[in-house]
């Protein structure tokens, strides 16, 4: 049987093994921004897992709460993600605003580039700053680009709750929306092969939020046709002996070729396979937390950096600049970078997260009705 919900080591609603996927997700990024590890190293990838990871938590706390509840509210939904991303985002455009001023990094820092991302837009600020100035950081605040990603899960925050209200209430099935989901997912990657075939940029592929929808529609789909924490039986009608002993191998190797892909095949099809591929990787950790993979990923401090990573994330890049004018050994700017970042990731955590989610769970209760919008 699947593993059901546990609570995780903070104390909220969790899911098996999802911190530690986020822990391996944050630090492939971390690693590709570093400066030890060859350029060959496929970073991008942890963004594309956490893209997955988030389309698949958020639709499954959605889909818990219609069938608990028989609606979806809105208004607690906006405010959990509000008060959840909003502050540490703040914070990290803070700082890196003020390390761009003062001129300890190098910056073209100005008003626009701020302003996009305190409103969510940085990924299509890149495509324009690319196209206008011919850099796609110009105006940005030093080592915050990676703000891109934030923006495109914002725009799917935004847009697909809503969504989901508007098809359940015309009474589509978990399974219909599921399918109408994966559709999209098969549109996406030949979108994307229509841009590059009329010679759209490289961030015009890789950080716009029509290009890179998938990734979250792809994890939404699996927690609605076969969700593992919520007793679905097995994608595919796959057994579950053959989806954890040939299926979910299979698909460890298949995602690890195409993360070390060429570029081109990356922006285009890589992506949507790497997303086919973390159905049963997903299925499998879920569902046998037991088992070794299970029990890695579920280790107490592999978890709670995991339940760090969102902070990780945006700090990493601001970590790594101010070391490496320290030192120039690259392996040194690596290690007393990562220490630097998870302990001010743990900071934020014990001094903004925990004090903020308690504020949430009162304010959730202050609701009036009317914000409560039922499918």
């Amino acid at each position: 049987m699947p593993a059901g919900p546990v609570k995780s080591i903070h104390g909220a609603f969790a899911i098996p093994s999802l911190d530690g996927i986020r822990f391996i997700a944050v630090m492939v990024v971390f690693i590709g921004h570093g400066l030890t590890v060859s350029t060959r190293w496929p970073g991008s990838v942890g963004v594309t897992i956490f893209f997955f990871l988030s389309g698949y938590l958020i639709t499954t706390l959605l889909r818990r709460e219609y069938d608990k509840a028989g609606r979806i509210s809105l208004g607690k939904f906006y405010l959990r993600r509000v008060l959840r991303i909003l502050p540490p985002t703040y914070i990290a455009i803070a700082l890196t605003g003020l390390v761009g001023v003062l001129g300890v990094l190098p910056s073209t820092i100005n008003g626009w580039g701020v302003a996009a991302e305190l409103l969510q837009v940085t990924n299509y600020y890149m495509v324009w700053a690319e196209a206008v100035t011919g850099t796609a950081h110009t105006g940005l605040p030093p080592e915050s680009s990676m703000l891109w990603s934030l923006a495109v899960e914002e725009h799917f925050y935004l847009i697909f709750p809503a969504l989901l209200i508007v098809l359940l209430w015309r009474k589509l099935s978990y399974r219909k929306i599921g399918w109408i989901l994966v559709a999209a997912c098969a549109a996406a990657p030949l979108w994307r092969l229509f841009l590059m075939a009329g010679d759209a940029s490289f961030y015009r592929l890789y950080v716009s939020t029509d290009t890179r929808f998938d990734g979250l529609l792809a994890g939404a789909a699996l927690a609605l046709l076969a969700n593992p924490a919520l007793g679905d039986r097995a994608p595919f009608g796959i057994r579950d002996r053959a989806l954890r002993y040939i299926a979910a191998p299979i698909a460890a190797v298949v995602f690890i070729v195409v993360a070390f892909a060429p570029q081109s095949f990356g922006l285009t099809i890589g992506d949507s396979i790497l997303y086919a591929c973390l159905v049963p990787l997903f299925w499998l950790v879920i569902s046998h937390p037991e088992g070794i993979t299970g029990r890695v990923l579920n280790n107490p401090v592999i978890a709670h950096i995991g339940v760090l990573s969102f902070s990780i994330y945006l700090l990493h890049r601001l970590a790594l600049g101010l070391v490496e004018l320290v030192t120039p050994v690259p392996i040194v700017v690596d290690l007393i970078s990562l220490v630097i970042t998870i302990t001010a990731a743990q900071l934020l955590y014990v001094a903004v997260e925990k004090p903020l989610g308690r504020v949430r769970k009162r304010l959730e209760g202050k609701l009036p009705a009317r914000a409560r919008a039922s499918a």
